[in-house]
């Protein structure tokens, strides 16, 4: 999409609003909107610009919700595989990996925040969250420094965790599968006093597997306590708190091209080959944190909301990968050592409210949050090891290993404010600013100001078709250094979109929605053979997606993607070339049927299709195709009565094997898993 463009969307979008923004005063707000238009729904989220709407259905941009219910369906044990039948998401590009989470929205890197709080990842310092404890999973997708803070270009995903609430139940869960997997959660949630205003959750889970490569394996323990206060029907505070222990033998999923994507006299190397040093590599990482979130209604129309979360991060962590062979047998080999400790404060306080004006209604929110970082240890992010046969790996080779001091300290400061404006019962326009000032410490970092915009407009018809229009901007400051030793500097991304959105009566309940995008991004990182990822220039992304869930029957329901992305990026400042690990052609399909049997609450079946299409490396692969794959899932639940339930998941069912993605690289895509879980529920 030409700049013009941008423009136009930016002005356009901002136009309908700009008057009444300037207008905005402290009244009394009368009651919602009849129920003769769409009107936005108050969507509370924690932690995020409270009562923003973004991602109510009927906001001018793109996002998603995916409920408990849905990450249960499909079989998630990860973020990254949570998010597989969503449009515009590419999961998993670099395998299955049992220490941390990886996909890129909209062709790009997006941030993770829990209940609202950045999760700061640094370089090895990154966690993996643990999807068992959370309640719903928030997407804001393309670049949007409103919804969620300041975010990477491809967006924001926001993890709600499960919190206290007023109805007492209790959830057992265990599970077998293959790879040796056990585990075994528990969620109880109960009631302190009588009349109810004091409630409390605890949620903890143990699991044990086996990683894809030989010699790999992981456990993991997660609790997490939480309690609610209702100071009065008004005020009402949750103390949030957890801590994650993880500890294991990491997965080693760098492959070098010759081998994998490349054909070699003695075949290709089996994906499950472990290419590091098993004896040598381990993973041993500590996640604690505490905090709470505060509500405090002013009066019927105006209210205050704070965020605070303080997180602690140990990690030990050292790997020994294969950079690239030497086109015969030989793997080249480096490996990556990090240990070291991270403590971050995030701090957000807002003030919402609702004024209306006859048939118009603006819902300002403003806000101010502040984000201090420290993380020092020892890091080598490469370091020399011997050689080793691709095909009939020997271990235990002896090798040095050395480290220097690291350490990263970023401040970040940000103001925002933002207005959504209902008109009548047909438009809907949003519209906010945010202003950030970053500090990044290290020697040669940065201290730099960002103002980011965003704006949108949306007509609704009386016949469920909505079609809008949305320009947003994206500034994300980042921490770490190249192989050069030179500090990363700040993203900065920036969205246009027009889209319709369908909720039509013949979709039984049931919706659509169509996005062209046009997603640009400065300050790129891209893949380098030291291991230690460099900026370049600019990466952009023009593409269409199409999501629909509906249902055939009341028993039968279907969730469809499909996305388009024309992606590049630069390599010099003369040299543009397609981006790696992004596909131009995505789909995916999930069918859920559920049968009635005599004496049970069901059997429910539901089958499943990912494609992604086939990729490029032009950088270190020129000419050749990472070819296109499927995947097949299969999930049979067994409601046996109203507390017992047995559930099968499969995920690549046929056992496929196939390489993901290259990028200098390259992975295989992660082998067929199959576990079944026990669940009681009351």
């Amino acid at each position: 999409m030409p700049v013009r463009l941008h423009a136009a969307l930016r002005i356009a979008a901002l136009s309908p609003l700009a008057l009444c923004l300037s207008q905005v005063v402290w009244a009394q707000a009368a009651a919602p909107a009849g129920d003769s238009g769409k009107a936005l729904s108050a969507v509370n989220v924690i932690g995020s610009v409270d009562q923003l709407q973004s991602l109510d259905f009927y906001a001018p941009n793109s996002s998603a919700v995916i409920d408990r219910n849905a990450i249960e369906a499909i079989g998630s044990r990860k973020l990254d595989q949570a998010l597989q039948y969503q449009a515009g998401i590419v999961s998993e590009p670099f395998g299955a990996d049992n220490k941390v989470e990886w996909f890129k929205i909209r062709g790009f890197d997006a941030s993770v925040s829990i209940d609202g709080a950045p999760t700061t990842p640094n370089g090895f310092f990154v966690g993996k969250p643990e999807i068992f404890g959370v309640e719903s999973v928030e997407v804001v997708k393309g670049a949007n420094a409103l919804v969620f803070g300041a975010a990477n270009t491809g967006g924001g995903v926001n993890l709600v965790t499960k919190r206290p609430q007023k109805t007492p139940g209790l959830l057992l869960n265990t599970e077998l599968g293959n790879r040796g997997k056990r585990g075994l959660g528990v969620d109880y949630n109960g009631v302190a006093n009588s009349d109810g205003s004091v409630y409390y959750r605890l949620v903890a889970q143990a699991r044990t597997e086996d990683g894809m490569q030989h010699g790999t394996e992981m456990e993991s323990y997660y609790f997490a306590p939480s309690v609610t206060v209702e100071f009065s029907k008004r005020t009402a505070l949750t103390l949030l708190g957890s801590v994650q222990r993880e500890s294991g033998t990491p997965t080693n999923g760098f492959m070098p091209g010759y081998g994998s994507l490349i054909d070699t006299p003695y075949g290709r190397i089996d994906r499950r080959t472990n290419l590091g040093e098993p004896d040598f590599d381990h993973l041993k990482r500590t996640q604690a944190t505490a905090g709470w979130l505060l509500r405090h209604d002013i009066s019927d129309n105006w209210s205050f909301a704070q965020n605070y979360k303080f997180s602690r991060f140990v990690l030990d962590q050292q790997n020994v990968f294969a950079y690239a062979s030497d086109n015969d047998r030989q793997a080249l080999r480096g490996y990556s050592y990090t240990k070291g400790d991270t403590d971050n404060h995030f701090l957000d306080n807002r003030l919402s409210g609702s004024v209306k004006w006859g048939d118009i209604t603006l819902r300002p929110t403003v806000g101010l949050d502040y984000l201090k970082s420290d993380t020092e240890g020892q890091n080598n992010g490469f370091g020399l090891v011997p050689n080793l046969d691709m095909f009939a790996p020997v271990y235990g080779a002896p090798f040095a290993v050395s480290a220097s001091p690291y350490e990263q300290r970023l401040r970040q400061l940000g103001a925002y404010a933002s207005a959504q404006l209902q008109v009548g019962s047909n438009w809907n326009f949003n519209a906010g600013l945010r202003h950030d000032r970053a500090r990044n410490s290290v020697e040669g970092g940065y201290d730099v100001s960002h103002n980011s915009f965003n704006a949108g407009a949306m007509y609704i018809t009386s016949v469920g078709i909505a079609p809008y229009i949305s320009y947003s901007e994206s500034f994300k400051p980042t921490v770490g250094v190249d192989s050069d030793n030179r500090p990363y500097v700040p993203y900065e991304g920036r969205q246009a979109e027009v889209g319709v959105k369908l909720e039509p009566s013949w979709l039984n309940g049931g919706n659509m929605t169509f996005a062209y995008f046009d997603l640009q991004e400065k300050n790129a990182l891209a893949a380098d053979a030291s291991n230690v990822q460099r900026q370049i220039g600019k990466r952009t992304n023009r593409g269409f997606e199409w999501q629909g869930d509906f249902k055939i029957q009341r028993a039968t329901a279907i969730k469809a993607s499909y996305t388009h992305n024309d992606s590049d990026q630069d390599r010099t400042v003369t040299d543009t070339v397609r981006t790696p690990l992004i596909p131009r052609n995505q789909a995916s399909l999930w069918v859920s049927h559920k049968l009635n049997l005599a004496g049970t609450n069901g059997l429910t079946v539901a089958t499943g299709a990912r494609y992604n299409g086939s990729t490029v490396d032009e950088t270190y692969y020129p000419g050749r195709k990472i070819a296109a794959f499927t995947l097949l899932d299969l999930m049979v639940r067994y409601e046996i009565d109203r507390n017992w339930a047995l559930q099968l998941n499969a995920r690549n069912l046929t056992d496929k094997t196939y390489v993901s993605a290259c990028d200098f690289y390259c992975y295989y895509g992660g082998g067929r898993t199959v576990d079944v879980q026990l669940q009681y529920r009351r």
